[in-house]
This record gives C-alpha cells, sequence and structure tokens, in this order.
C-alpha cells in the first residue's frame, strides 16, 4: 500500500478523572471521516499513548476502526518498552476488523 495524502494525528479524548472517554473519540474519528483527509494517526505523541494501558490502547483501536469510514487509512502507534511487548501490540493493530 502507498501511504500518501494528509492524515490528522488524533488526540486520544479524556474525562476529567483521566478514564478514556470513548464516545467522544468514535464523534471525532467520524467527524474526521467526512472529511478530505486521508486517514488519521491514532496512539501517537498527541494521542496520549504512554498514559494508556494497553487494555484500553486496543479499545481506542477498535473503537476508532468501527467509526471511520472504509476508505480511511488507520496508522497506529505501537510502540512499547520492549520488543516483545512491541510485536505484541503490532499484532493487536494490524488488523482492521469491521463488527
Amino acid at each position: 500500500m502507498l501511504i500518501e495524502g494528509i492524515f490528522a494525528a488524533v488526540p486520544t479524548p479524556f474525562y476529567p478523572d483521566e478514564r478514556v472517554y470513548y464516545r467522544k473519540l468514535e464523534a471525532n474519528i467520524a467527524r474526521y471521516s467526512r472529511t478530505l483527509l486521508s486517514g488519521v494517526l491514532l496512539l501517537g505523541s498527541t494521542g496520549e499513548a504512554v498514559m494508556l494501558d494497553d487494555s484500553e490502547s486496543r479499545e481506542v483501536l477498535r473503537v476508532a476502526a468501527e467509526a471511520a469510514a472504509p476508505e480511511k487509512v488507520l496508522i497506529a502507534g505501537v510502540a512499547r518498552e520492549s520488543v516483545k511487548a512491541t510485536v505484541a501490540q503490532i499484532g493487536r493493530a494490524s488488523c482492521r476488523e469491521r463488527v
């Protein structure tokens, strides 16, 4: 796949008590999907990935994949502190399944 175009770095929304605001993320991704963007980058430095545990990261990716238009490309930040953990995160992030 040739990746070209403009991608928005998407911040992860939080409630004041630091829980991930998944409904807001879903609304944001749906809104981005209605634009001319080629896709979005999730869990990058603006996505506060270091603040999320693995289950929260998986849920962010799941919510985004379900909310994004099929033609949009999703790029996920998957770096972890070890190669083993990074490879595991890559495996979880590599499939864009639709329910």
